[in-house]
């Protein structure tokens, strides 16, 4: 098993498979995985709110 990055942590959350869907349809028209796309989601989000 992988070591965990370095001042990161792991979360889990609970999604609608419509969602789950539509999120991984999203990231391999990306070409990226699931993980990948919610964390550049959440990033951008912490952009827009400064």
């Amino acid at each position: 098993m992988a070591k965990p990055k370095q001042n990161q942590i792991r979360k889990s959350v609970y999604i609608s498979k419509e969602l789950e869907e539509s999120l991984e349809n999203e990231a391999k028209e990306k070409g990226t995985n699931f993980s990948n796309l919610v964390r550049m989601i959440l990033v951008e989000r912490e952009k827009t709110k400064k």
